[in-house]
Parts: structure tokens; C-alpha cells; sequence
């Protein structure tokens, strides 16, 4: 969670001061940069026996810990930290997943040491929108989030920034039309990101009834227009009119509050666009930044920033990966493979228009809209769901489609054999088509014992979830 500097006043009248915002670094394909961020909830057995999350001043001691020990976390809005890496050019993959594995590490050591145990899944089983606002961290953003989501907004939009906890990948870009290249493929990949990466439990908010859903896939189509895949990329014909589209979605966005000529956070009487902040001078580039970042789709468009938070460019964010130990191993050779590597990313195009899903097919945007649905609304069916059009006529299954994108990343992999470890786990999901979470599910009897695994010393799905997918096999045998 980056707080927005509230003190750029400089104004933002129309779509064309805007547009220049998105112009792209200019660079080569090679000297692009990936980074990388994860959010970490952590939690302690409590004096009844069960679980009980970290409180603001819990979070704020582990931070001040981490901090002391040389790393730069952040705090995230409730009973979790993030890690934020530096940017490495995309040619040095490698060596940012050996970054990020040590600093997931030393964060999680930290953690324990001060006698808490880090959460390997994306929710907690017992946390639900009252217990986590009581541990809500003392930030700004946090505050207005959450004041303003709860005066304006479906609950569901605090589920997703109070319960849920993620794993980000981001992209810089050259220009407008290499911007709307990692769009293309990356809103394709929205499924399969969501059911790859899936790494939840079986149940969620306190509540006995068994998850059917992928929670946080789910919890987003709750910001409508501002979630999920947005028309600004659907209707798009190119790079520059995306930019367009996406500069007057920012301008058309309500805000939740916004920041006086004095930079003090304003909630408003009712929701508030930025374009209608232009009546009060207060349509500045703080602001239009703060509105943009209320925009919660499943690729988002955001600001780089230097170390004192100055924007300098924008990036793309990939923010469909579930938190845990498979995003931080996995996440960046998947996302290097599918957007940036040079042959990987073109199988992976082709792929994608075998599925129907390629942005020059007619029908492609109701194909992607459906796929990411059913992802979302799986049933308990997880990746037997219905994805893309096959060449045929025949309708696809994104199973099938991740059996066909592990052969890719089974080539990226021996390309790239200093990312063949890291790569592995993702590799097997794709090959058995048993993700995560749905091993996760195959070894939770009920509510009661989705809380009770959390007590394990190591807090590590690895042994528990073997076991569940060995299981399932063998009843997919019968």
C-alpha cells in the first residue's frame, strides 16, 4: 500500500494534460525493468487457544524489527507487511527472484522472531470486516480507504482491502503501443493468473460455508467499471487510445476523499469526481493520481515512483496473484515467460488466439470477460471451467489451457535454467491441473480445522497440500 504525496499541485484540466503522463520510458525492449511486491499477513495464537490477527501496534513493532535489520517494508492496511523490491532490468530475472526469495525470507524470520507466525495463504479463515478494521494500521490512505469505502461503497470493496492480502508483478513500458502489448496478453492471462495463483483457504470470514468462489477474483467485480477488466482496454483500438479512454476513467473516477490546498485528506458529503474537483481548484496532479489509484482493475495503471515517492512514469501492475510462497518463487519467471521474454511471450500469444482470446479475434472481448467469470465463479470445479473458443468451434477449459501453457513454460524453463527451480511449482499445477487452493480445500475437513491449521509450527501448506493433491489424483484414477 503507497500512500499518494499529497503535495503536486499542479493541475490537471483536461485529457490531453494528461495524456503525456503515459508516454512510456522510451527504452529498448531488454533495458525494461520488472518489479516485484508482496503483502505478508501475519498473526499469533491468541490466550483462548485460536488464532487472533495482528493488531496496528503488532504491525507497527514488526515493522520498526524489519526496518532495523536493514530492509524497507511497508505497512499494509490491516495485521500484514509488504515487501517491495528494487526494479531490475528484465534481462536480470534471475537474480530479482534470488532478491525476493532472501528478503520473503528474512521478512518471515523477522516475523516469527518477534512471536508471530506469517500467513501462506491470501486470507485468514477467521478474519471478517469488523475484526480487521479494529486492527486497521495508522495511515492516511488506510483511514480514507476505509471512511470513504464504508460511506460510499459495497462492502465487498473492504473485503478486498482489509481481509485480502496479494502478490504484484510490475512492467515498465517503452510506449503507448508497448503499453497496450502487455495489456493485451496480460487481460488474456486474467484467468489463468487468478486459478494458477489461487492460494486460499477453504473458508473465509468466519463463516462454516465451504469457499465456491476464488475470493479475491470474485471480490472485485464488485468495483464494476473500476475492477476487473475495464472497457477503457475492450474498447481501445491502440496504445494511444487506450491512454485516452483510461485518462477519462480517471477523470470520470469518484474519489473516497481527496487532499485541500493544506494536503489534509477531505471526505465529501457524497462521492466526488475528479473532473468536478476542476469547480474548486482542486483538480491537481495529487489528486488525479489518488483517483487513478482507485481504479482496481486486474492489470493496473500506475505511477513509478522515486524514494521519496515522487512519480517519475507509470507501470503496469499484474495484481491477481494470491499472496504466499508460490507467488514469491513463481511470479516473476511466469510473468517475465508470458510478457517479456522474446520467444516465450510469442507462444504465449499464440496460445492465447488458439483459446480465441488474441485482441484481433472477433469476439475476443466477451471470450476474456467469460473466462475470467468462471475463474472467479468456479463452483468448486477450480480450472474445469470453460475457457476460450477452440480452433474447431469446440469450447476450451482453462485446464487444458494450462496444460498447453506448462509445455511453454517447460521450454522457458530450460532457456532459462537459472529459473527452472522457481518455476517448478507453477509447472506442476500446470501439468496435474491442481491448483493450490483446491489442494488446500482436499485437506480442510471444516471451518473449525481451517483455523486449527493455522496453529501448525511452520505454518506450511508444502506437506499438507502433497498429500491432498496425491489424494486427488488418485480419485481422478477411479
Amino acid at each position: 500500500m503507497t500512500d499518494v504525496r499529497s503535495d503536486d499541485f499542479t493541475l490537471i484540466n483536461s485529457i490531453d494534460d494528461a495524456t503525456p503522463l503515459y508516454a512510456g520510458n522510451q527504452l529498448a525492449a531488454d533495458k525494461q525493468y520488472l518489479g516485484f511486491e508482496t503483502e505478508i499477513c501475519f498473526y499469533k495464537k491468541g490466550d483462548d487457544g485460536k488464532p487472533v490477527a495482528a493488531s496496528a501496534k503488532d504491525c507497527a513493532d514488526v515493522l520498526q524489527h524489519i526496518k532495523k535489520l536493514g530492509h524497507q517494508p511497508q505497512l499494509e492496511m490491516a495485521s500484514a507487511v509488504e515487501y517491495a523490491s528494487p526494479p531490475y532490468r528484465v534481462t536480470e530475472a534471475a537474480q530479482l527472484t534470488t532478491e525476493i526469495r532472501q528478503s520473503f525470507t528474512a521478512y518471515n524470520d523477522a516475523i516469527r522472531e518477534k512471536g508471530f507466525i506469517p500467513n501462506d495463504q491470501s486470507l485468514l479463515p477467521f478474519a471478517t470486516l469488523d475484526s480487521a478494521e479494529g486492527n486497521l494500521v495508522d495511515r492516511d490512505r488506510a483511514r480514507g480507504l476505509v471512511k470513504g469505502m464504508k460511506l460510499f461503497k459495497d462492502p465487498e470493496f473492504l473485503k478486498v482491502t482489509l481481509l485480502c492480502t496479494s502478490t504484484q508483478v510490475s512492467l515498465s513500458y517503452k510506449d503507448p503501443a508497448d503499453l497496450h502489448d502487455l495489456l493485451s496478453t496480460g487481460y488474456a492471462l486474467s484467468a489463468p493468473i487468478y486459478g494458477l495463483f489461487a492460494n486460499h483457504p477453504a473458508y473465509v470470514e468466519g463463516s462454516d460455508k465451504r469457499l465456491d468462489v476464488n475470493p479475491r477474483a470474485a471480490y472485485y467485480e464488485a468495483f464494476g467499471k473500476q475492477g476487473g477488466i475495464p472497457e477503457s482496454f475492450l474498447d481501445a483500438k491502440d496504445g494511444d487510445d487506450f491512454i485516452r479512454r483510461h485518462a477519462k476513467q480517471v477523470f470520470e473516477t469518484e474519489l473516497l476523499f481527496y487532499y485541500d490546498q493544506d494536503k489534509n485528506l477531505v471526505w465529501p458529503e457524497k462521492p466526488v469526481k475528479f473532473e468536478e474537483l476542476k469547480a474548486i481548484g482542486l483538480n491537481t496532479r495529487s489528486n488525479y493520481d489518488l483517483a487513478e489509484s482507485f481504479i482496481y482493475t486486474d492489470l493496473k495503471v500506475c505511477n513509478i515512483r522515486d524514494e521519496e515517492g515522487r512519480p517519475t512514469g507509470k507501470r503496469v501492475e499484474v495484481r491477481g496473484l494470491d499472496a504466499g510462497e508460490l507467488g514469491v518463487r513463481a511470479g516473476i519467471p511466469f510473468i517475465h515467460a508470458a510478457l517479456r521474454d522474446p520467444q516465450a511471450r510469442l507462444e504465449v500469444k499464440a496460445l492465447l488466439a488458439d483459446y480465441g482470446l488474441s485482441t484481433d479475434q472477433e469476439g475476443w472481448q466477451q471470450r476474456t470477460l467469460d473466462a475470467r467469470h468462471n475463474a472467479a465463479h468456479h463452483g468448486g470445479n477450480y480450472l474445469d471451467v470453460a475457457f476460450g473458443i477452440r480452433p474447431n468451434g469446440t469450447e476450451g477449459t482453462l485446464r487444458e489451457f494450462a496444460q498447453d501453457l506448462g509445455n511453454v513454460l517447460q521450454r522457458y524453463a530450460a532457456r532459462n535454467p537459472a529459473l527452472a527451480e522457481a518455476v517448478a511449482p507453477l509447472l506442476e499445477i500446470c501439468q496435474t491441473g491442481v491448483t493450490q487452493a483446491q489442494q488446500i480445500a482436499a485437506a480442510t475437513r471444516d471451518y473449525n480445522h481451517a483455523n486449527s491449521r493455522l496453529l501448525h509450527a511452520s505454518n506450511d501448506n508444502t506437506a499438507a497440500t502433497a498429500t491432498a493433491s496425491a489424494a486427488f489424483k488418485a480419485t481422478r484414477k477411479l
